[in-house]
């Protein structure tokens, strides 16, 4: 399941899973007590750290974008204004690694 899910992070969860049988396995294991986002991610972070250790010089690049949803107010929830009041935003924020060479470059999210 964890392969599926790995192997299309953009899909729904039944998408990515291809049966019921998967979908519910899934489900269940992110309901469960004891599975958060932070124990699910700890592997990811220790990897990623690792493989930046074996680097003298890396480059942590930060972007922050506002994602523009003027408009959309009545259907999406949480928006925030963007440069004057009528309009509305989200900001996104991505992260990245890089070495010096560019065939070596690590992405953090």
């Amino acid at each position: 399941m964890i392969e599926a899910l790995g192997a299309h992070p953009s899909a729904s969860i039944p998408a990515a899973c291809g049966g019921w049988a998967e979908t519910k396995a899934a489900y269940r294991l992110f309901d469960h007590e004891r599975v958060d986002a932070q124990r699910i991610l700890e592997p990811h972070y220790r990897g990623s750290e690792q493989r930046l250790r074996q680097h003298p010089l890396v480059l942590c690049i930060q972007d922050t974008s506002e994602l523009n949803y003027t408009g959309k107010n009545d259907i999406i929830e949480g928006l925030g204004p963007l440069n004057y009041d009528a309009s509305a935003c989200r900001y996104g924020a991505a992260n990245g690694a890089a070495t010096l060479r560019s065939d070596q470059a690590i992405l953090l999210i």
